[in-house]
C-alpha cells in the first residue's frame, strides 16, 4: 500500500512531521516563523535546484532502469526485514554508545585538558554504522556465496560515466550554499589550520560511514518495502532523529539544543532537508562518493565557529 503513495504522498508525510514539531514547540515555532523564515527558504533553494538538475541529467543521459535492475538483483537474496531490524538495532546502539562514551571521554578529557568529543563520534560511527552492519550483512550472504558483493561494487566501484554526472548538481549546490553562507555575510572561508584539516578528515570518515549506512544500507532496503520516495523520506526522518538525539555528545552537530522536540524539529528542517537531497542523489546515481563529496563540502562551508577561529 505505502509503495503507491508516490512523491506527493511522501512529501505530505515529511511536511506533516515537520509541522507537528513546529506546532508542539513554541520556541521552534517562533524561530521558524519570525526569526529565520527567509534563511530556511534560501537554504532549501539550492537543495531543490540540485535535485531538479540531477533528475534532468539522469533523464537525458542516464540509464536508471538498468541501474535499478542491478540493485534489485543485488538485493534479491537478502532477508530485507531481518536486515532492517538489525540496522535499526545498530542505530540504537550508536545512540547509546555516543551518550555513554561521550560522557566518559568528556570527563577524561577534562582531567588531561583535551577535547575528546571527536574521538567518541568516530569510534561510535565506525563500530555501529560501519563495522557491525557490514559483518551482519556478510552473514546474510555477502561473503558466503558471493552474491551480496554486487551491492558494494555498485555503490563504490562506479564505472559508468553517466553516474559521475552527479558531480554537476553537487558542484551547483555547493556553489550556491557557499555564496549564501560565505560571500553574502562576508564571513569568508576558514583559515587553514591543523585542527581544521584534522576535523575535515575526520568528517570525511564520518560521512563515508553514515552514507554507507543510511543510503547504501537503510534507504536501499526501505525502498524495496516502501517505494523509492518512501525510502528517501523515512531514511531522512531517521537521519534527523539521530542527530537530534546525539546532539549533546556529537562534535559535528550544529544544533544548539533546547529540548528534544525543538532539536528534532530543527534537525528535520536542516539535516532532514539535506538528507532528502542525499537520498535523491543516491536514488539517481547509486554513487556513494557523490554524497560524501557533497557532505564534506557543506561541512567545510558551515565549519563550526571554533574551527574558523583556529581553535578546537
Amino acid at each position: 500500500m505505502v509503495r503507491r503513495w508516490g512523491p506527493a504522498g511522501w512529501t505530505a508525510v515529511a511536511l506533516l512531521t515537520v509541522l507537528a514539531a513546529v506546532a508542539i514547540d513554541p520556541g521552534l515555532r517562533h524561530d521558524v516563523v519570525f526569526d529565520s523564515p527567509v534563511l530556511f527558504l534560501i537554504s532549501w533553494g539550492p537543495m531543490l535546484l540540485g535535485g531538479v538538475v540531477a533528475w534532468a541529467l539522469v533523464k537525458a543521459f542516464g540509464n536508471r532502469a538498468e541501474l535499478d535492475r542491478r540493485i534489485a538483483a543485488a538485493m534479491q537474496t537478502h532477508p530485507i526485514n531481518r536486515e532492517l531490524g538489525w540496522l535499526l538495532l545498530f542505530l540504537v546502539g550508536f545512540v547509546l554508545c555516543m551518550g555513554g562514551l561521550g560522557t566518559i571521554l568528556h570527563l577524561f578529557g577534562e582531567e588531561i585538558g583535551a577535547d575528546l568529543a571527536m574521538s567518541a563520534s568516530l569510534v561510535s560511527r565506525l563500530l555501529f554504522l560501519f563495522t557491525l552492519p557490514l559483518l551482519v550483512m556478510d552473514r546474510s550472504g555477502v561473503v558466503l556465496d558471493g552474491r551480496g558483493t554486487a551491492m558494494p561494487a555498485i555503490a563504490l566501484k562506479v564505472e559508468q560515466p553517466w553516474r559521475w554526472l552527479g558531480l554537476i548538481p553537487v558542484a551547483l549546490v555547493l556553489g550556491l550554499v557557499g555564496y549564501i553562507y560565505l560571500l553574502v555575510p562576508g564571513s569568508g572561508l576558514p583559515e587553514p589550520s591543523f585542527p581544521l584539516v584534522g576535523f575535515v578528515l575526520a568528517f570525511a570518515l564520518i560521512s563515508v560511514c553514515e552514507e554507507i549506512f543510511f543510503r547504501g544500507m537503510v534507504q536501499t532496503r526501505l525502498e524495496i518495502i516502501m517505494g523509492p520516495w518512501g525510502g528517501i523520506v523515512a531514511t531522512s526522518i531517521l537521519f534527523s532523529l539521530m542527530y537530534a538525539i546525539v546532539r549533546p555528545y556529537d562534535a559535528v552537530s550544529q544544533i544548539p539544543g533546547d529540548g528534544l522536540v525543538y532539536d528534532l524539529g530543527l534537525a528535520l528542517l536542516t539535516y532532514g532537508t539535506a538528507s532528502l537531497l542525499y537520498g535523491y542523489l543516491w536514488l539517481c546515481f547509486r554513487n556513494t562518493w557523490l554524497n560524501v563529496l557533497l557532505r564534506i563540502g557543506i561541512f567545510f562551508i558551515l565549519t563550526p565557529p571554533a574551527l574558523k577561529n583556529g581553535m578546537m
